[in-house]
């Protein structure tokens, strides 16, 4: 029996099998998925995530593709555009997730790939993983990080499933491009581009240039992701047309993702369970990226649950601690990100984009939210105090 059966092996699961492992504990690690593996993705992260993680920093010449210095933000008219400085480390999920995945290994986790976990089972004692084409698992906790479409949260009713609003809907292009032509485009700085609200639709665009292929990718919540497809299609004829992409560049190859885009679950853990990352929701509102917030609440697993395996208390009241650790690190950053969603996506925001063209300031918070290089995401009150700041001032005419 092992002591941890870890469901998906993406950045949060990958992450807390290694520390998990590391402190000594049996870890089994399960996806369905064989290593490396493609994810679609923008693959963006602040780089100060690479100090947090000391071991990834030691790797990074394995997965870094640049780091985006500048941001620059599209008005949904295409005619006002905000320009701030960033520290966005940029990576193909490929590499960054097969890193963690060799980091979890290497540490003595159990690797079980290439398999679907299909159900789980409780008893008093341990949990069953039910596993396509072998033998259940049996774990005394389970760890569900598995994803928007998670299994586990479904099975133990703590998600049945998103609703269509609290959904994000993507399609996304790695384009191949050699490193002249990016930089012809976006400078050594690798300005990063954000679209806000692309063909009348709540969501956005992006680009993410790296150092030899650039990324594309949009967004449209849920319950407009019929036009998806088309609003892609236009966005790629647009940015041929600004000289932002190669008229040659082929995203015939674009995959499509849904992300959970509507803010956390309200509860992530029960009996012998905790859930992490996309299955628990801890995704930005505001971006869609959740590589961060995975990982950092992997290392509040690995305390709580090393702790509850200690004593043999794997009840709910013993792994509350996890939710309480998580919240009290990020958890407020959500609610800042749901009102910045609500106000990105609502029809002021042309309006809202040319008071930040008059203040570099605003524009600085406003990019460094969009790339997540801000270690305490985007801060609501200080923005919209901000912004009324220069409000008056244009009033009075200074």
């Amino acid at each position: 029996m092992f002591d941890v059966a870890v469901i998906g092996a993406g950045p949060g699961g990958a992450t807390a099998s290694r520390y998990l492992a590391k402190n000594g504990l049996k870890v089994c690690m399960i996806d369905k998925d064989h290593f490396p593996r493609d994810k679609p993705c923008g693959g963006g992260f602040s780089e100060g995530l690479l100090d947090e993680f000391p071991y990834l920093r030691k790797r990074e010449e394995e997965f870094l593709k640049g780091v985006a210095k500048v941001g620059v933000l599209h008005s949904p008219n295409r005619k006002i555009v905000l320009r701030g400085t960033v520290d966005m480390a940029v990576t193909l999920r490929t590499d960054v997730d097969n890193v963690l995945f060799e980091s979890a290994i290497e540490e003595g986790a159990e690797p079980l790939v290439g398999t679907r976990a299909k159900s789980v089972r409780f008893h008093d004692e341990y949990v069953e993983v039910v596993v396509e084409g072998t033998d259940s698992i049996k774990a005394r906790v389970i760890i569900g990080a598995d994803g928007v479409s998670s299994m586990v949260a479904r099975e133990t009713g703590l998600n049945k499933r998103w609703p269509s609003s609290m959904i994000t809907a993507c399609r996304v292009a790695e384009v191949p491009a050699k490193y002249h032509e990016i930089v012809a485009r976006y400078s050594e700085n690798l300005d990063y581009h954000f679209y806000a609200n692309l063909g009348g639709l709540p969501g956005y665009g992006w680009i993410f240039p790296k150092r030899d292929t650039i990324n594309i990718g949009l967004g449209i919540v849920g319950t407009h992701a019929q036009g998806l497809p088309r609003v892609f299609n236009a966005f790629v004829h647009h940015l041929k047309m600004e000289d932002l992409l190669m008229k040659n560049a082929d995203v015939s190859g674009a995959k499509g993702a849904l992300v959970p885009t509507g803010g956390p679950l309200s509860k992530s853990y029960i009996d012998r369970c905790i859930l992490l990352g996309d299955s628990a929701g801890m995704v930005s509102p505001l971006t869609g990226g959740g590589i961060a917030y995975a990982m950092r609440a992997a290392k509040h697993a690995t305390v709580v649950l090393t702790k509850a395996l200690e004593k043999d208390d794997l009840r709910s009241t013993a792994l509350n601690e996890y939710e309480q650790l998580w919240r009290r690190e990020f958890g407020n950053e959500f609610n800042d990100q749901l009102l910045a969603q609500k106000i990105f996506t609502s029809p002021f925001t042309n309006l809202l984009f040319e008071i930040g063209s008059r203040d570099t300031k605003i524009q600085h918070m406003v990019s460094e939210a969009m790339a997540e290089s801000s270690d305490a995401g985007i801060d609501m009150k200080r923005l919209i105090l901000r912004t009324l700041y220069v409000c008056l001032r244009a009033s009075f005419g200074l």
